[in-house]
Formats: C-alpha cells, structure tokens, sequence
C-alpha cells in the first residue's frame, strides 16, 4: 500500500511511497514483484497455514530483532521448499531476508531479522509466493527517538505497505491500511487481495446453485493525531487502465458522514472506516454504479488481473482546515473460484 497524506490550511505534503517488496533494494526499500506475483486461485490447495513470529514485537530505533515464518498444509505438516514473501509499512526495514523473499526449509520455516528507523506502530506481513492466498501481519512498534548519527539500514528490504504520515506542529493524520473484503466484512478486516469478478455455478453431484458473489468493501484505517477533531466527508478511489485500453476510473464521491467511524477525535484515535466500493450486479462486477442505479459505472473485466487503486479520503478539523489522505492498494481481478 503507498500512502499519501496532505494536510492544508495552505497545503503539506508527503512523498509516495510505492508498493513492492521482492527485488532490488535501494536506501532500505525494495522494489519489484513482492506482493504483485501470480494470481491467487481459491479452492482446495488454499488450505494450511502460515504463521508469523517476531521475537520482539517492540523495538527501540536503530536496533534489530529476529522473526520466524511457518508453513505447514492441512495436515499440519510441515512445507518445505516454497516461497515466502515478506514486506513492511515504510519505517520497519527487512534486513534479512535481503530481497524480502525466501524459500522454507525442511522443518518449513523462514528466519529473517527487522530493524526500527523510525518512531510509531508499523505492520510486518508475509505470504505464501503464489497458488494459496494465505498471509499474516504483526504490528510491530518502534519506541525512543531516532539517534543523531543513525542513517537507518542501507540495503534493506521493505517499506512496500507505505505508512507516510504528514506531521504538522499540531501532529499527524495517517492512513494505517487499505483493505479490500467480500462477505462477513469487519471492522478488522485486513485486505484480502482478490476480488472474484464472475459468478459462476457450482456443481455438486447432479446439484448445481450459484457461486457465492458479493459486493466488494474497503476498510480504511485512519489515525488522529492532531490536537483536534476531524469529520470526515467522503471517499474517492481511481484505477489506472482501468478498461485495459489506457483509461483510468474516476469514481464518484462515496458519502461517509452517515458512518459512526467518520469522526476522529484528537490525540490518537484510530477509526476504520467501511464502504461498498465494487457492485456485483448480473453475475458480474462494476467500478462505481451498476446498471439503471444512476451513472453507470464500468464493468471489471475478468481479464484484469493485478491493480493499484488509489483510495482519497477527504474531510475537515474541527477548526475548519481541510484533510486530504491518499493511500493505495493492490488488488488482483480474475475469475475466481468460490465454490465450496
């Protein structure tokens, strides 16, 4: 996920930060693949597990701790030899592994080690390469201020998740994660990465019925840290070629005032704000309305594979200064199957 944050009474802006975490690195972040590889298939070779241990989920900055990744099948045994990806929010680093990627071992477990370079509460998550949409994430918190002479760790992986934050002297307003969900939606929601964009028919026997076909939701984790309240209004979201033909999909404004979670008191608090964002409609999907609900959105081709959406939340402190916060995600469009 990048993130983007812009906070005007005239107008501060942060840098992007871009999605990535397998590949060549530069001054601790890598770029390349990561995240983005092959499209994840649900059915039975989707079962098993990955878990992901940090062994000091609290880390003092400039200093390092060591994490452990498990894979292990149905059966509970162990899986050697298969690719595990890792990545961070900006401000976590990975220093081994080096390319954010390893291969498990014959006890089906990766070892690696993250360091701290600068202060906050950070997500480290890993994921199986590819044919299995399994992950995991642990937060990890930095704690103390970052030493004078520290120049954080040159080479290292990382940093794909984003986190950018816009400080002013009143504090920060901050995206946390970007999260994408279909069916049993919560608040905790963490993304899924695949959206089913055809509704088929499952078969059983000499049954048949309709593929279970939702609407798509986000979550969007939001954080105040200024000293005073923000309201906020409404979310838009683009997607870059987004017909396969060059244009990109502006969405329309999507109202959150109606929302519990669309205000955000100072000092700290952390909302998650939850929407509708793709309709499934006529055994397909749409970016913005459906068919004959007002403007007609575009209907997702099942072709589309892998996007990076841009989602923009807009809204207002409570003294009248404008909050603009821009964050992105990837998300993978296919045919999927979600037969049981």
């Amino acid at each position: 996920m990048r993130i983007h944050t812009f906070l005007t009474s005239a107008s501060i802006a942060t840098a992007a930060l871009l999605v990535g975490c397998n590949g060549d690195t530069d001054g601790g972040k890598a770029s390349g693949s990561g995240f983005r590889d092959d499209v994840f298939v649900s059915d039975e070779t989707t079962t098993g597990s990955i878990t992901l241990q940090v062994v000091e989920p609290e880390i003092q900055i400039g200093e390092t701790s060591g994490f452990f990744v498990f894979v292990k099948n149905a059966d509970g045994q162990p899986v050697r030899a298969t690719n595990v990806v890792c990545d961070s929010e900006e401000g976590v680093a990975i220093i081994e592994p080096t390319q954010g990627n390893e291969i498990t071992n014959d006890q089906g477990e990766i070892s690696g080690r993250i360091g701290c370079e600068r202060p906050g509460s950070f997500q480290l998550a890993c994921r199986l390469s590819t044919g299995a949409n399994k992950r995991d994430l642990v937060d990890i918190k930095c704690r103390g201020e970052v030493p004078a002479d520290f120049q954080g760790f040159p080479g290292a992986a990382g940093g794909g998740l984003g986190g950018g934050v816009a400080v002013t002297n009143d504090g920060q307003v901050r995206i946390t994660s970007i999260s994408v969900q279909e069916e049993e939606l919560s608040s905790d929601t963490r993304f899924d990465a695949s959206v089913d964009v055809v509704q088929q028919t499952c078969e059983d026997g000499e049954t048949t019925e309709p593929e279970p076909f939702f609407d798509t939701y986000v979550a969007i984790r939001i954080e105040n840290n200024l000293r005073e309240k923000v309201r906020l209004s409404y979310v838009e979201y683009s997607v870059p070629n987004a017909n396969r033909r060059g244009a990109t999909f502006n969405s329309q404004r999507l109202g959150v005032t109606s929302f519990a979670s669309s205000t955000l008191d100072a000092n700290g608090d952390v909302q998650t704000l939850v929407l509708p964002v793709f309709k499934a409609f006529g055994g397909g999907k749409y970016f913005g309305n459906a068919p004959g609900s007002g403007e007609t959105g575009l209907e997702i081709a099942s072709n589309l594979g892998l996007k990076t959406i841009t989602f923009t939340v807009v809204g207002q402190t409570s003294s009248g200064k404008s909050v603009s916060v821009s964050g992105d995600v990837t998300v993978s469009f296919s045919n999927f199957n979600n037969c049981e």
